[in-house]
């Protein structure tokens, strides 16, 4: 079965679910990511963990070691706040996006109640990440000379 295939009949056999999770993605109040989101994204990556590591899942399973990895980059980036931004963007570009992953992640956990509960709210977070509509921190405006020096550097 190729991917689109599969792809289509999850959103097929799942349309009903589909309204509900844009719904319920529609009514929360979006948020302006900040420093506070960041840690409470790190702090859902890690309950997502602990979870999975009490569901039955090893510590070097694909779900725990990507959640790390997750942690550790947000952790080391210049900027933590950009690149939540930055994966939020990635993984949901749009509603529809969201409606998938959503969909997959309930026919994948189904039997496991408690870890679908902490990735549809770590997906949640994500989600409203991308809908900040902040650019980052604001630019340094720069003045004529410093501007023609720059461009005399590109040029050389």
């Amino acid at each position: 079965m190729s991917t689109y295939t599969e792809f289509t009949s999850i959103v097929n056999s799942t349309d009903s679910t589909s309204e509900e999770v844009i719904y319920e993605a529609s009514r929360i109040q979006p948020s302006v990511i900040s420093d506070e989101t960041v840690p409470k994204i790190i702090r859902a990556l890690k309950d997502t963990i602990v979870v999975a590591l009490v569901s039955g899942f090893s510590k070097t399973s694909y779900l725990v070691q990507d959640h790390v990895k997750y942690i550790k980059r947000i952790q080391t980036a210049n900027s933590p706040v950009s690149y939540v931004k930055f994966v939020a963007r990635k993984l949901f570009p749009d509603n529809a996006a969201y409606t998938a992953k959503i969909a997959k992640i309930r026919e994948s956990y189904k039997n496991k109640q408690a870890l679908l509960d902490k990735l549809e709210a770590l997906f949640e977070l994500y989600y409203n990440a991308t809908k900040d509509s902040s650019t980052g921190p604001p630019k340094r405006a720069i003045t004529k000379n410093e501007a023609e020096k720059t461009l005399t550097e590109l040029l050389a």
